[in-house]
C-alpha cells in the first residue's frame, strides 16, 4: 500500500468535482478506459473523486459523453511542488549543489584522530598514517585498511598493536603501546662485576658470582667486586655474576651562570600569519613575504568543533616573535636561583638512584660567572658488569 502511495505522490494527483447529468454513467466509462479513480463520494448532486494526473485529461471524454462538467479542486504530488517553484531556479540549484558536495565529501575522510596513546607522540603516529594515504581528503575506496596496520606497525616499533576504525568522514586510529620485554638473565654468559666510582662498601649481596670484597673495604673505579670464576675440586667454573653492592660514595657537581652574556632575546616585534583552513584548502589571510630574522613561532588552531571533535574548518594562526642578540645582565641574586634550579636538575639527572646522606652546597662570583658546588655524600649501587671472555 505504501508502493500506491509513493507512486501517487511522485506522478501527481489531482481531486476533482463533477457535476450534472448522469454520475454512474461516468463512473463506468471510466472504468471501461481504464481510469484509475478511488476516493469516489458524492455530496448531494456533486460526485468527488481523485485521479492521476497523467489521466485526468482522459476523463473528459467521458464526462462528455454523461453530460457531467468536472473540474480540479486540489492538486498534490512532486510535479505540482516543483512547478511551484519554478520561478526559483537558484533553490533547485542549491539543493542540486548540496547533494553533489555530500555525496563528493562522504566518500572521503575529514577527521583523523589518534586513540589510547600516552607516551607515543601521536604527530608521530599521523605522519606515518599519512604517508599510508590516512589523511585529511584521502578517498575512503582507496585504502587498504587491511595492509596499511600491518605497514604502520613496521614504522612504529613502540606500537603493539595500531587499528584504522572509519565511522563516516572521521577516521579514528586506535593503538595500544608496546609494554617493554623485561630483560631476562642469561646465565650461560660468564661476567665480571667492577666497581662504577670510588666507595667504601656499606652492604653486600652477591648472588651468582665470588665475591671479592667485603663491608668496610675500600675500593676504587674498576675494581673487580665479584668475580665470574669460582674455584672448585674440578676446576674453575664460569658463571654469571650478579650482586648489589652498596658504598659510600662522594659526588661533586658544578654549575655555572654568567652575570653577563649575549642571547637571542624578544624584541618586541611579533608577525602575525592567519589561514582560514577549509578542507584540505589552505588560504593565508597576509600578504606579506619571508621571514628572514631570527624567530620564536606559536602556532595555534581554532577549529570548528562539533561533539569534541575538531572538524577540517577554521583557522589556523602562525604567530612569529622576532628575536635578536641581545645582552643580559644579572644580578647576583637572579643568577644564583637560576644555577640552583640548574643544580636541582643535574642532581635529579645524576644522582637519580642514589640515596643522598649529607649535603654541601656552597655559591660563589668566579670569573664574572656565578658558580654553585655541590658536594653529597651518598650510598649508591657500585655494580657494574662485564662480560668475560673465555677462550
Amino acid at each position: 500500500m505504501f508502493l500506491i502511495y509513493l507512486l501517487r505522490w511522485l506522478f501527481g494527483w489531482v481531486r476533482m468535482e463533477a457535476e450534472g447529468g448522469f454520475p454512474e454513467r461516468l463512473l463506468n466509462l471510466a472504468a471501461r478506459d481504464n481510469i484509475e479513480l478511488w476516493g469516489v463520494k458524492r455530496r448531494g448532486v456533486i460526485l468527488e473523486a481523485c485521479c492521476p494526473v497523467r489521466q485526468y485529461k482522459r476523463l473528459r471524454s467521458p464526462a462528455r459523453k454523461s453530460g457531467m462538467r468536472i473540474h480540479v479542486t486540489q492538486r498534490y504530488g512532486v510535479p505540482f511542488t516543483i512547478r511551484r517553484y519554478r520561478s526559483r531556479a537558484g533553490l533547485v540549484v542549491g539543493l542540486a549543489a548540496f547533494y553533489f558536495v555530500l555525496q563528493l565529501f562522504s566518500q572521503r575522510i575529514w577527521v583523523v584522530e589518534v586513540r589510547g596513546n600516552n607516551k607515543v607522540d601521536p604527530e608521530e603516529i599521523l605522519a606515518v598514517m599519512q604517508e599510508f594515504g590516512v589523511n585529511e581528503g584521502a578517498d575512503l575506496s582507496k585504502l587498504d585498511v587491511a595492509s596499511l596496520q600491518l605497514k604502520a606497525l613496521q614504522k612504529l616499533p613502540n606500537l603493539a598493536w595500531c587499528a584504522v576504525n572509519l565511522q563516516g568522514s572521521i577516521a579514528f586510529i586506535d593503538v595500544t603501546e608496546r609494554v617493554p620485554t623485561p630483560q631476562l638473565s642469561d646465565h650461560q654468559r660468564p661476567s665480571n662485576i667492577k666497581a662504577t666510582r670510588d666507595g667504601r662498601i656499606v652492604s653486600v649481596e652477591v648472588y651468582t658470582g665470588q665475591s671479592l670484597v667485603s663491608k668496610g673495604d675500600a675500593v676504587a673505579k674498576g675494581m673487580l667486586l665479584v668475580s665470574g670464576v669460582i674455584d672448585s675440586k674440578v676446576g674453575p667454573i664460569f658463571r654469571r655474576s650478579q650482586a648489589r653492592i652498596l658504598a659510600s660514595t662522594a659526588r661533586r657537581l658544578e654549575v655555572s651562570v654568567p652575570l653577563k652574556e649575549t642571547l637571542l632575546i624578544p624584541s618586541g616585534r611579533t608577525v602575525f600569519r592567519p589561514s582560514l583552513y577549509l578542507f584540505t584548502l589552505k588560504i593565508p589571510l597576509y600578504t606579506n613575504g619571508k621571514i628572514e630574522q631570527k624567530n620564536k613561532l606559536t602556532i595555534s588552531k581554532n577549529m570548528l568543533n562539533v561533539n569534541h571533535i575538531d572538524l577540517p574548518v577554521g583557522f589556523i594562526s602562525h604567530n612569529y616573535q622576532l628575536l635578536e642578540p641581545g645582552e643580559v645582565v644579572r644580578s647576583e641574586q637572579e643568577a644564583q636561583i637560576l644555577a640552583k634550579k640548574m643544580l636541582q636538575d643535574k642532581k635529579e639527572n645524576e644522582l637519580a638512584g642514589a640515596e643522598i646522606v649529607t649535603t654541601d652546597e656552597k655559591g660563589e662570583i668566579k670569573n664574572g660567572c656565578y658558580v654553585i658546588t655541590g658536594r653529597y655524600d651518598c650510598i649508591e649501587n657500585i655494580c657494574m658488569e662485564e662480560q668475560l671472555l673465555v677462550e
